[in-house]
């Protein structure tokens, strides 16, 4: 009865008993996890190479450099990446490993969003509010009276929300007091330079300017937009904001 039921599955059904696994292999595969571990230590970073590192403040490059020493598997190449690229400066930051322990961190720069007068030329204005180098010829939007880069950064985040609610290109932003700005800008269509007055936090009255003029209604060429709720419109320009406008200010719109 017994010899019947073992054969009662074929051998191929029947269950087959675990193989007892090589001690070589367990002896190999602890022996390559110790190496490992021993050589871990001896991959360091031997060297930082910054490339573009003036984008940057020296704090960063610093504390790029400061890696070297540092073991190689622990560090976490997204978290460098994040470092270099929360400067406003930087467009792009490109970091990889050069093997055996090379990191080199390529930072590229934002181009100019702007242009301040200085002496009889211009200087480059980044996004963030710093000067970024001479240039040739004025780059639109020119920023007039701004000797901080915290209020030439208020001057472009001023300058974009002009632009995107009436459809112009923002030529200049000249400022008066730290509350009084003036706005030189052109319309495409009926190619016209108008001159405005604005504070910087806005009004409703220049919401309500710019989206008379972004449906089509009729342009004049100064109006004063500081008031919450009046508006003054005149059709002459006045002379003393003439200036910003009558340059030849090159570039796209903010």
């Amino acid at each position: 009865m017994t010899s019947v039921h073992r054969r009662f599955l074929p051998d191929r059904f029947r269950p087959r008993t675990p193989r007892r696994r090589s001690r070589r292999r367990y002896f190999l595969s602890a022996a390559v996890l110790t190496l490992g571990l021993l050589a871990a230590p001896l991959w360091q970073v031997d060297s930082v190479e910054v490339h573009g590192g003036e984008v940057v403040p020296d704090s960063v490059t610093a504390s790029l450099e400061g890696l070297v020493g540092h073991m190689v598997p622990i560090l976490g190449l997204d978290w460098l990446h994040q470092i270099a690229a929360t400067w406003p400066s930087a467009s792009e930051v490109r970091i990889h490993l050069e093997l055996p322990g090379t990191i080199v961190v390529e930072i590229f720069p934002e181009p100019p969003r702007g242009s301040v007068p200085v002496g009889s030329g211009w200087h480059a204005v980044a996004t963030d509010g710093r000067l970024a180098g001479p240039l040739s010829e004025p780059l639109s939007p020119e920023l007039v009276g701004f000797r901080r880069p915290s209020d030439r950064r208020l001057a472009f985040l001023v300058a974009r929300r002009i632009a995107e609610a009436s459809g112009a290109e923002v030529t200049a932003v000249q400022q008066v007091t730290p509350a009084d700005y003036v706005v030189g800008l052109w319309f495409e269509e009926p190619d016209r330079l108008t001159t405005i007055h604005v504070i910087p936090e806005g009004t409703a009255a220049e919401t309500a300017w710019c989206e008379q003029v972004l449906g089509g209604g009729v342009l004049v060429e100064w109006a004063d937009l500081r008031w919450p709720h009046r508006m003054v419109l005149r059709a002459g320009a006045s002379r003393e904001f003439q200036r910003p406008l009558l340059g030849n200010v090159q570039g796209g719109a903010v």
